[in-house]
């Protein structure tokens, strides 16, 4: 999965195993915290999927913020860059060319007096635009188990043992020196599950794949292993094309499966089937790409999104010309698949 833009303000977030989570640098000793409480939180995920325990503030920061808040006459406070921007121009976030996507979150009345004390105004809320916050992921890897994922997907960690049947499709996955940390892609994480069993329905013999924002690589490696002819792994990241080409090495698809540093500028189109586990902001500005890049009759699977945020990617990738064929949840994250006319 691609990482957001960076932030303005130190976000502090832990999850462990399939988690996604804003995380930044340690807040200053001078810089405000606010600790959110469990509701907080659950909230935060459920309209983001991602865990947030706290957001830290320098105190001339949080000040202009409160000003700009005070004088639109606004009773939630941004507290980030697309919040103040959301606040001044007020748009609907779920339209392509809108506002950008912000979280309102309810302060307790703790909270109201620890942010009235520091700017002298007295806010109901907070406004925070989650992609303003740099993002990482941490998934364990070196104590994964293999799993079985559809009907005949089995993601299996090198070197763990696993009786495969006949018609189990085995992709292995590098464990051991490390490297892993901070690359998406164990399995373990409901969007990957949701791709594969996705991805397992619509491969078909030959087609050519493309794997957008690839991690780990394990979605290329499960689409050659479903028959593909061609696939193409992109990520923007240079530690996740270093696993993934360590993925496809050690599935002896190297004939099958190229890895490449880049975005959707370094596909080679049309391709019969698109696959981008990324977040909804990117594949909201990627739309109008992604349409000159699935063949037409193609289709392109996605599953980044939790439930709060399809509607946004759904407007955006039919606006730019494609249907909306299949949409399935597991848990709050959604996976859909779209189909170009």
């Amino acid at each position: 999965m691609m990482r957001c833009e960076p932030c303005l303000l130190a976000v502090c977030g832990s999850r462990s195993n399939e988690g996604i989570n804003s995380v930044s640098n340690p807040p200053t000793s001078d810089a405000i915290e606010i600790r959110l409480t469990p509701t907080q939180k659950e909230h935060y995920f459920r309209r983001t999927g991602m865990i947030l325990h706290s957001v830290s503030v320098p105190p001339a920061q949080l000040k202009r913020f409160s000003s700009v808040a005070a004088k639109a006459g606004s009773e939630s406070l941004p507290v980030s860059r697309s919040a103040v921007r959301q606040l001044l121009e007020p748009e609907p976030s779920g339209e392509r060319g809108g506002g950008p996507f912000v979280v309102e979150v309810v302060l307790t009345p703790r909270q109201k007096e620890q942010i009235g004390r520091a700017t002298g105004h007295c806010f109901a809320s907070l406004l925070m635009g989650p992609h303003d916050f740099p993002v990482t992921y941490h998934e364990t890897w070196d104590d994964a188990t293999p799993l079985r994922v559809g009907r005949t997907i089995v993601i299996k960690p090198a070197g763990k043992p696993h009786e495969a049947s006949a018609a189990d499709l085995v992709v292995e996955l590098p464990v051991g020196d490390g490297s892993r940390r901070g690359v998406f892609g164990t399995g373990r994480h409901p969007t990957t599950r949701l791709a594969l069993v996705l991805l397992e329905e619509h491969v078909r013999p030959g087609d050519r794949v493309l794997d957008l924002g690839t991690g780990s690589g394990i979605l290329a490696v499960a689409a050659a292993r479903l028959g593909a002819g061609e696939v193409l792994a992109l990520d923007i990241e240079a530690a996740a094309v270093a696993v993934a080409q360590k993925t496809v090495s050690l599935n002896g698809l190297a004939g099958a499966v190229e890895v490449v540093r880049g975005g959707i500028e370094s596909a080679a189109p049309p391709y019969e089937v698109v696959a981008a586990n990324i977040f909804p902001n990117v594949l909201t500005e990627l739309a109008p790409d992604l349409a000159a890049t699935v063949r037409h009759g193609g289709v392109f699977v996605t599953s980044g999104s939790v439930a709060a945020r399809a509607e946004e990617v759904i407007g955006a990738v039919c606006a730019a010309g494609f249907e909306l064929e299949e949409r399935r949840s597991q848990g709050e994250w959604v996976g859909m698949v779209f189909r170009r006319p």
